[in-house]
């Protein structure tokens, strides 16, 4: 009996301590309480301090990962708040949250551009349906369930000759005689397999198996993606609003890849690391057709988001190299004299993942630090 009421008593606790947070196991988490410090306001406002201090679907989904990943339930409660109150007219399981909010041309502040971005809307539901999960909050599944009936509704078309797309917005990226113009970053292959597992009823596999077979297709060339290509009945084809460019939206690319166990496409992705072999820094912009450089000097967090990457194929020679880079620009945590948004998010995405804040099991699920740090002490109860 003694035994019985230790182990309910140790059970007990190990749910007290988790929900209230294993905080104190990892206190050192440097990038994020600098992130936390310098990006995010007490009312869950992201801001983009170095473009007009606006907030974006995407700031405010990343955050919410972030938030999860760190255990702060307090940080992911008020940044949802602010999202649903400001960019999805106060109700996400209805609205669809607008991309883009600031100053207006009339001075005011709010919704700039109320097309959604589907990029930010999967990682806004995957970031509830884990925060759910891991914290045993039930709500946050129901919204999570009803933003993803909305994605399917307004952002998932289906072609013609039968071909799943995800859009980047509902409006905007249709183009005459059956093309769209699409972003190979917005689909991340473990949310997909995620997304498949969880609902396989849903068109998900069928986008998976798409995305991943376009993917294969463009890196055929040079082993690089582009930001932006058009799909369409003869194929894919680059134009003057989609050309031929790796850049800022394409780095996700490798990074999702990289975070992905066993990922589909990190095999047709040796472009970025052939390119390492002769260079310290990834390039800024590249040719994905040729594999010419267009332009070097690439911002920091290029070299951050692509640490998952290297770490998947073996190259510790080019993690290093890319680590130096990130500590020639630390400064107390912050990155660089004028610490920009989008270095500090791939910061987040790139080094967490190497250091262990957290990982993606084979099927898309998180598994944080302090998942692990829990029953570690408390074990299996």
């Amino acid at each position: 009996m003694r035994r019985v009421r230790w182990a309910t008593f140790s059970c007990v606790m190990a749910v007290a301590v988790c929900t209230a947070g294993c905080g104190w196991l990892d206190r050192d988490w440097s990038r994020w309480d600098a992130f936390y410090r310098h990006f995010v306001q007490d009312d869950g406002r992201v801001i983009d301090r170095t473009d007009g201090a606006r907030s974006t679907s995407e700031s405010q989904a990343y955050g919410l990962f972030f938030a999860l990943v760190a255990n702060r339930p307090d940080v992911f409660a008020s940044i949802l708040s602010w999202t649903s109150s400001n960019l999805a007219q106060g109700d996400l399981t209805k609205q669809l949250p607008a991309w883009l909010w600031g100053e207006k041309d009339d001075g005011s502040w709010g919704v700039v551009d109320p097309n959604p971005a589907s990029d930010a809307d999967l990682w806004i539901a995957y970031s509830l349906m884990e925060a759910s999960r891991l914290w045993d909050v039930p709500q946050y599944e129901i919204i999570a369930t009803e933003v993803l009936a909305n994605v399917l509704e307004r952002e998932v078309i289906r072609t013609e000759d039968g071909v799943s797309l995800l859009l980047p917005a509902p409006d905007g990226f249709e183009l005459d005689g059956g093309r769209y113009r699409l972003n190979p970053s917005y689909l991340p292959e473990f949310q997909l397999r995620y997304l498949a597992e969880s609902n396989p009823g849903g068109p998900w596999a069928a986008l998976l198996a798409n995305h991943n077979r376009l993917t294969a297709e463009i890196a055929r060339a040079a082993g690089f993606v582009p930001d932006w290509f058009v799909y369409g009945p003869e194929g894919i084809e680059f134009t003057e609003d989609a050309p031929a460019i790796g850049s800022y939206d394409a780095i996700r690319v490798y990074l999702w890849a990289g975070m992905t166990p066993d990922s589909d496409q990190l095999s047709v992705l040796g472009g970025m690391r052939r390119f390492l072999v002769n260079h310290d820094r990834p390039p800024e912009r590249v040719n994905v057709e040729s594999g010419e450089l267009i332009s070097g000097g690439a911002p920091v967090g290029f070299s951050a988001a692509l640490l998952p990457y290297l770490k998947a194929l073996g190259d510790d020679t080019s993690i290093r190299a890319q680590q130096s880079v990130i500590e020639e620009a630390d400064r107390g945590g912050l990155l660089g004299d004028v610490p920009a948004y989008y270095d500090h998010v791939l910061s987040l995405f790139g080094e967490g993942h190497l250091e262990g804040w957290y990982r993606i099991d084979a099927s898309g699920r998180l598994i944080p630090k302090w998942e692990r740090s829990c029953w570690l002490i408390f074990g299996d109860c």
